[in-house]
């Protein structure tokens, strides 16, 4: 499609969900031409994960829920009004637009055996050919280093690789406009590189793409638009003005002292997932004292979240010896990569409270506050930020005041001030003696809180 001749163009007047007193969204245009890229960079809560789902047609989901906007899309024009309620089929609407979200999970399908099969579903409903079909699964998993995995079952995945599966599933669906929500986010250096190839590769072969991100990083380059999303309103700026989210703060020297206690040691120790063969960790030497910080580090697959699920005792030790300084599975906290695996409750406060007895429950509003999330308590928590969301999981661990606090991939979709928090809660927990371990990409963040950082690599390469 030539220049001037947009493949998809967004009108977007206002959106409010129901029940709001504000929009949540306004003032918004887009036009998306092929082989374009727009990003949308944000904080936190300003309205990107809503416009993702505007854009892709699965908000407005009701009639509460107001939308005014146009859309241009393959020659027909959509008009949504107050009073007038358009009712798209998300089937149909992906053919068009595809959108990967923040939680890459939801984008697949949880029901079939194999990362093959589970890459195969849209090629089937698109009644491709077997032997075409698994040629561009072939293809495409080379190209994002998921070779390995294709006979993997997707439940087994780390969420990083749960995320390249996402992708490389949209990839061959074959929307000519993609909504990618924090592409990168949980992926390594190396992962991050091929993700980042394979969107220049797409817009050469006329995809447009649009980025919804908190940060700007290698994927953005060559951007044709940078827009700047705050408080569900957008404006143009150019790259260079826009100020990039560093996630280095000042280390906050809590390396322990000679003589402390170890709360958690791990010794020669041998790690898994019941009914898998194959150990994801072998040989793990880890020390943790009272009073430090120690992140984790390795590339995706390398079994950091196994170690931390072990150390809380979600997982059984195959071998080796695990040692903790307090009893294995109390006074130990774990935040899981993805809060969709800690909130179920309707309320904040609920969701907090659940299991806790009357006396430790009085403390719930001041936990709350001190993470950010003053009013909140009536809230559900999937009416709130992905960010936001992250931080109520964190409250039903802190509320507990573990001695050993475990936290995987803590700082996705947190914004500066988000980042602030998370610091300033792991110098309470060294300050009253206890310990955290943190897996993470994130080494700038690692750099800035950790004593140290015990690096990892996958059981093949480790044995190399």
């Amino acid at each position: 499609m030539s220049p001037g001749n947009p493949l998809f163009e967004v009108e977007l007047e206002r959106f409010r969900y129901s029940g709001d007193g504000d929009d949540t969204l306004a003032g918004i245009g887009l036009s998306l031409e092929a082989g374009s890229l727009t990003v949308i960079v944000g904080d936190s809560g300003s309205g990107k994960s809503t416009l993702g789902a505007v854009l892709c047609g699965m908000l407005p989901r009701h009639d509460g829920e107001e939308l005014e906007a146009v859309f241009e899309i393959q020659g027909q024009s959509i008009r949504h009004g107050t009073g007038k309620t358009v009712r798209i089929d998300p089937v149909g609407w992906a053919r068009h637009v595809g959108m990967l979200p923040q939680d890459a999970r939801h984008y697949l399908s949880g029901v079939r055996e194999t990362v093959a099969e589970e890459l195969a579903v849209g090629l089937e409903n698109a009644g491709v050919p077997r032997a075409k079909m698994h040629a561009r699964i072939t293809a495409l998993a080379h190209r994002l280093g998921l070779g390995e995995l294709l006979d993997r079952d997707p439940e087994t995945l780390s969420g990083g690789q749960e995320r390249l599966v996402a992708l490389a599933a949209l990839t061959l669906d074959g929307a000519p406009v993609l909504i990618l929500d924090e592409p990168l986010a949980g992926l390594d250096a190396a992962a991050s590189a091929r993700v980042a190839a394979l969107l220049q590769q797409l817009r050469a072969e006329g995809t447009a793409l649009v980025l919804l991100t908190r940060a700007v990083d290698g994927s953005v380059d060559g951007a044709d638009h940078m827009l700047r999303l705050r408080a569900g309103r957008c404006e143009s700026v150019p790259g260079e003005q826009i100020s990039i989210p560093r996630n280095e703060v000042s280390a906050p020297d809590r390396r322990h002292s000679p003589g402390t206690a170890a709360l958690l040691e791990f010794s020669a120790a041998e790690l898994g997932y019941p009914g898998s063969a194959a150990s994801a960790v072998t040989g793990l030497d880890l020390l943790v004292h009272a009073g430090e910080c120690v992140g984790l580090a390795g590339p995706n697959g390398s079994g950091k979240s196994t170690v931390l699920k072990t150390a809380a005792g979600l997982l059984n030790l195959r071998a080796g010896v695990l040692r903790q300084g307090t009893k294995r599975g109390a006074g130990v906290g774990l935040l899981l990569q993805n809060p969709a695996d800690q909130l179920f409750e309707r309320t904040v406060h609920r969701e907090v409270a659940f299991g806790l007895p009357r006396s430790t429950a009085v403390k719930i509003p001041e936990v709350l506050e001190s993470l950010g999330l003053a009013g909140t308590g009536e809230t559900h928590p999937y009416e709130l930020p992905a960010a936001a969301r992250r931080l109520v999981a964190l409250a039903t661990v802190l509320i507990r005041r573990p001695a050993l606090l475990l936290l995987d991939e803590p700082t996705e979709a947190l914004d500066a001030g988000g980042l602030e928090v998370l610091r300033a809660v792991i110098g309470k927990v060294l300050d009253r003696g206890g310990a955290v371990l943190i897996a993470s990409h994130d080494e700038g963040f690692l750099s800035g809180v950790a004593g140290r950082i015990h690096r990892m690599q996958p059981v093949a390469q480790a044995a190399r």
